[in-house]
């Protein structure tokens, strides 16, 4: 019996009531991994919903974004199954951050520590410059070098195209924004953009009791990460009449540009009664532009940055941090490995996300280390202070 068809066996099993649910991940975990297994088990055991791996690529695969679909699919790796070491080629969207530098922290880890010798010295690297056209022009470049196979960040549609080309020639396409619809890809590695500016706009609301003035930061314009969290979050604000968006920006995870759209905004309204951020990078310099214009800090989402955090503490901030994790860039090359050995994986991937409020600042902030640190980084504390070091 091969394996998918052992896995759909038991969820049919599931679904009967005659195997629960920790017995499927405790008999799935070792060929899955936890969370494949956990993915996979969605929604077995609900009435009316697709059980088979089959039904699902059909219905699913290039139609609905992989956070949407009904149940996980999975990949038969044995056509890429190569002897180490392999040449592996990254379209990075480019450390034009500290979130960017990070995600590519985690990948430099996978490859020089925990996969240490299965990589080829030769790693085909593309710095995008958070820039989808840089990056056309990238993936042409990194084909004609033959890699083995391609982890990437597509930082929009215009990418579809190339990538798709590296897949037709035969590489394994592993990405972590998906800003367009497409089957022809091995994984996709993401957390939930769409929870991220659901909840946010959400908790926004109810701090203002569902009335006030807000502004909304947004951050570069196409990227899947920033009009995904925008278009959830504009959907819940359509609930609530009596907020009214006095404007919205792209600051394109920019503290430097943040900083100079929020004090245009606070020259332009008198009265901000809350913001909207889908990013440290626009509620960090928020609270900055507030504090210089003497004005009251109102209340915003963030994400986990030790430089908002400080600022959270210092001013007795109202907030709500909602993480995006750069362990895809490790993820990435978990799946990677897995590809090169033959093996099957799932097409997507979810990164569980963390999510806090002011209540629980004192447990997440490092007040010892550098503003540019994300707290939830998923690699050994030593590689975070490499690319961080303590100050004094």
């Amino acid at each position: 019996m091969n394996e998918n068809r052992f896995i759909n066996s038991l969820l049919e099993r599931v679904d009967r009531g005659q195997l629960s649910r920790r017995g499927f991940i405790l008999a799935t975990g070792s060929i899955l991994g936890l969370t494949g297994a956990y993915s996979l088990l969605g929604t077995a055991g609900i009435p009316g919903v697709a059980r088979t791996a089959e039904a699902a690529t059909k219905s699913q695969a290039g139609k609905v974004r992989p956070e949407e679909w009904e149940r996980m699919l999975f990949y038969d790796c044995t056509p890429f199954k190569k002897d180490p070491p392999w040449k592996l080629a990254n379209l990075s969207q480019g450390p034009t951050n500290s979130w960017a530098l990070m995600l590519d922290g985690h990948t430099d880890y996978a490859i020089k520590e925990k996969y240490k010798g299965l990589f080829s010295d030769k790693y085909l690297y593309a710095d995008g410059q958070l820039n989808a056209a840089v990056q056309v022009a990238a993936v042409e470049t990194l084909l004609a070098q033959r890699p083995d196979v391609m982890i990437s960040t597509p930082l929009g549609a215009a990418l579809k195209g190339p990538l798709e080309r590296v897949w037709n020639a035969g590489i394994p396409v592993i990405q972590m924004q998906m800003p367009y619809l497409t089957d022809r890809f091995l994984c996709y590695v993401n957390a939930d953009n769409a929870f991220h500016g659901r909840v946010t706009a959400e908790w926004v609301a109810k701090k203002l009791n569902g009335k006030g003035k807000i502004v909304m930061a947004s951050g570069a314009a196409g990227v899947d990460t920033a009009e995904v969290r925008l278009a959830a979050a504009r959907a819940v604000f359509a609930k609530y009449p009596n907020i009214e968006i006095l404007a919205h920006g792209y600051h394109n995870w920019s503290i430097s540009q943040g900083k100079k759209g929020f004090e245009a905004w606070l020259a332009a309204h008198p009265k901000i009664d809350g913001v909207w951020s889908d990013s440290a990078f626009q509620s960090w310099p928020a609270v900055e532009a507030f504090v210089e214009a003497g004005r009251d800090i109102p209340p915003m989402p963030t994400e986990p940055l030790n430089g908002f955090l400080k600022l959270a503490k210092k001013y007795n901030l109202e907030f709500l941090s909602v993480g995006y994790p750069n362990v895809p860039g490790l993820i990435m090359v978990d799946v990677a490995v897995r590809a090169m050995m033959g093996e099957v994986v799932p097409r997507y991937v979810y990164v569980d996300q963390l999510v806090f409020e002011e209540d629980e600042l004192d447990k997440y902030l490092r007040p010892d280390m550098s503003d540019d640190l994300w707290v939830d980084y998923r690699y050994p504390l030593q590689w975070a202070l490499k690319q961080f070091p303590k100050k004094g």
